[in-house]
């Protein structure tokens, strides 16, 4: 994704896939873990799968962003587990150069095994990155992913529940029941654990099926149905919350893939 302008998305939010990004412009502002962090051009923001994390609006911004899915990384042979090492904001020239190149050839019609190359040698210096301790420059310490860190028996059957009935509309008693507490204390314990409550958490979720939806096909108006929103526009005011963008704009780059 290439963007251009000001990125006001200051809804919490994560992601399921790596997201790696150069910033060429302005500032990237990302809060995670209570912390603030200014990314500067000739920097890279790094979100693990599963960060809670808002990015609230710093001016104009240009950047790339690439977002790498855990089944690819997988299948690549990278170890998600040391992701979480990594700051999200890293002063690394070789990791700036690796993002760029890569967003780059993604926007061609280019070789294939290039672009293959090109990702690996990007996974590389990011594990490379993540070995030597994450080394930001103001040597913030970095939070653990929801994906990274162990969820409690409650909290984790509250979130496979979400995960199950992304669509459907689940009250918060009824995950406290599941959770064997209170609204009140799983509402609490869900967020310190996952670093989102349940209602943030399902946001998230049903922009996730949104995206799927459209990759595979559906319009806009079908995939919001599909995910469990009212309607078209109940979508798009979630979606921009949560990506920054409206989803029409988010089909058109999927599109040009």
């Amino acid at each position: 994704m290439r963007h251009a302008g000001p990125t006001p998305t200051p809804a919490r939010h994560s992601h399921s896939s790596l997201c790696v990004g150069a910033v060429l412009s302005g500032v990237r502002t990302l809060v995670a873990a209570g912390r603030e962090t200014a990314v500067r051009p000739g920097e890279v923001m790094v979100l693990a799968p599963g960060l809670a994390h808002a990015c609230p609006d710093a001016g104009e911004c240009e950047y790339v962003m690439l977002c790498i899915s855990a089944q690819r990384l997988d299948g690549l042979g990278f170890h998600r587990s040391g992701l979480a090492r990594v700051a999200p904001r890293q002063d690394d020239a070789a990791l700036f150069q690796a993002v760029v190149r890569l967003a780059d050839l993604a926007e061609t019609d280019g070789a294939g095994l290039e672009r293959e190359g090109a990702l690996l040698a990007l996974l590389e210096r990011l594990e490379t990155v993540a070995v030597a301790g994450g080394k930001e420059v103001d040597d913030a310490p970095s939070a653990p992913s929801a994906g990274e860190r162990t969820l409690s028996a409650p909290v984790r059957r509250a979130a496979r529940h979400l995960e199950a009935h992304v669509a459907d509309e689940v009250r918060l008693e009824e995950l406290a029941r599941l959770a064997g507490m209170s609204p009140c204390r799983l509402n609490r314990l869900f967020a310190r654990e996952v670093g989102l409550p349940p209602h943030e958490y399902q946001s998230v979720l049903r922009v996730g099926a949104v995206k799927a939806a459209i990759a595979a096909g559906a319009g806009l108006a079908e995939a919001a149905a599909a995910a469990g929103f009212f309607d078209q526009s109940h979508m798009t005011r979630c979606f921009g919350r949560v990506v920054g963008m409206t989803p029409g704009a988010w089909a058109r780059g999927v599109g040009r893939r």
